[in-house]
């Protein structure tokens, strides 16, 4: 799959193939580095998660022509640069940690792992303007409602904004509203 295993995992296979033939015997706390050094064509490195849709959307012919045709479209429209704005999302599965330790090839730098998005989720929608201003964030928990008291108080970003949808993901309509009610008057020109 080109999945770097994690340790826990290398030390679930070995503890199965013991099992088999001495269904009492554990391995012990220290076999994973032992393993390690035994076989000096692999090493152990802190991977960070990637989502799949994450890992084939870093195609650079795909990031080069979209750049191209975003110059052309601020050059053929005089667009100015206090007019730009980047907006993006980013989940956050709970109780999953961005890095782990994985088992590789010596010498690869940049290991990842894959996750199936299984977990509950909050999303933070951000956004900057090429000038660099940045408009407070929007919060979007998983609920059917929104209770005053669901975020610590006077923690967080002044003025950032809270939603919520079923599963935690932003929603065509909680995009429209922070568009509407957060991003527009926001950026209205004084």
């Amino acid at each position: 799959m080109g999945i770097p295993p994690r340790q826990e995992l290398l030390k679930e296979k070995a503890e199965a193939i013991l099992h088999l033939n001495n269904p009492d015997v554990r391995i012990g706390k220290r076999w994973v580095d032992r393993f390690m050094k035994r076989h000096q064509e692999l090493q152990s490195r802190f991977s960070q998660r990637l989502d799949c849709q994450r890992a084939a959307a870093g195609n650079p012919k795909l990031m080069e022509r979209h750049f191209s045709i975003f110059q052309k479209a601020v050059r053929d429209y005089k667009v100015e640069t206090i007019n730009i704005w980047n907006m993006d999302e980013k989940g956050f599965l709970l109780g999953m940690a961005n890095k782990v330790k994985v088992i590789c090839r010596r010498g690869r730098k940049n290991p990842r792992y894959t996750c199936d998005g299984s977990r509950e989720l909050i999303t933070v929608l951000e956004c900057v303007s090429a000038k660099g201003s940045l408009l407070p964030p929007m919060i979007v928990t998983k609920g059917a409602h929104h209770y005053a008291g669901n975020h610590v108080k006077g923690q967080g970003t002044p003025g950032s904004v809270y939603g919520h949808s079923p599963n935690g993901w932003t929603t065509n309509e909680l995009g429209l509203l922070w568009m509407k009610h957060h991003f527009e008057p926001s950026t209205r020109p004084e």
